[in-house]
């Protein structure tokens, strides 16, 4: 008998079934999601991060430059030689936005406000003192943007902060243009510590258009400046975010040492 030769027979070839793919879309859809929930997590986590950074920064430069300036309210360069009323003279300086601030002979600090306004409403606040040229040794003052004396003889800087309408802390010296200290600023709110009594200690604390009526800004010994920032990741157009605390610093001016 002719012998029959036997070809080996193929296996048949199969693949995934539809269930398969079913299963291995839904499992790489699953691992899609949380990759892209830990990377919008570590996205907030950073955008959080660098916004209280950011917040941190401003009320650092924003009490800095009030205390700084605040302090320096009523100083002039040589006591030994001359008054207060004689340096510091009666001055009336109008801003940009047309608000004042009115000094009397001697004078050294002024302000607005009850205590109750918020954004541009919020309370206002002025100084005024000598810089003394950059060649007086010991002098090392500078107004509330940065600027000292480059003249031969002392000059009365006028310095006053207020909030704008886009919620900022500006500084503005004389008339001139408001310059930014800090973003985010939804109040100022400014009490004054004041000698009512007029024997030479601080007894009270009173606001702006309370010292006013009593006419006791010469009386003035220290003011007590609160801030409160506004929440940058959760404040919207229209729909502002307040800070739960404010930022309190209480400044004595240096002629009242």
């Amino acid at each position: 008998m002719p012998a029959y030769h036997q070809f080996p027979t193929r296996k048949s070839e199969s693949g995934f079934s539809i269930v398969e793919l079913m299963v291995a879309i839904a499992i790489a859809l699953f691992i899609i999601g949380a990759m892209a929930a830990i990377y919008l997590n570590m996205r907030s986590t950073f955008t959080s991060q660098s916004s209280l950074s950011q917040l941190q920064d401003d009320q650092r430069l924003a009490l800095t430059m009030l205390t700084t300036t605040v302090q320096s309210a009523g100083y002039f360069v040589d006591p030994l030689k001359t008054t207060a009323a004689a340096a510091l003279p009666a001055v009336t300086v109008t801003r940009a936005d047309k608000s004042k601030s009115v000094f009397a002979a001697g004078q050294s600090i002024v302000g607005s406000g009850a205590g109750t306004g918020a954004g541009t409403d919020s309370d206002t606040l002025a100084v005024q003192y000598q810089i003394g040229p950059d060649t007086t040794p010991g002098t090392g003052l500078m107004n509330c943007q940065g600027a000292t004396n480059t003249t031969a003889t002392p000059v009365v800087s006028v310095n006053s902060f207020s909030i704008n309408s886009s919620n900022e802390l500006t500084c503005t010296v004389g008339s001139g243009s408001p310059q930014v200290l800090a973003g985010n600023v939804y109040q100022m709110k400014v009490l004054y510590g004041v000698d009512t009594d007029a024997n030479g200690a601080m007894d009270t604390y009173m606001s702006a258009d309370d010292v006013t009526a009593a006419s006791l800004w010469s009386n003035v010994y220290s003011a007590q400046v609160s801030l409160i920032f506004l929440d940058s990741t959760k404040s919207k157009p229209g729909a502002p975010v307040k800070m739960p605390t404010s930022v309190v610093q209480t400044i004595t001016l240096m002629n009242r040492q």
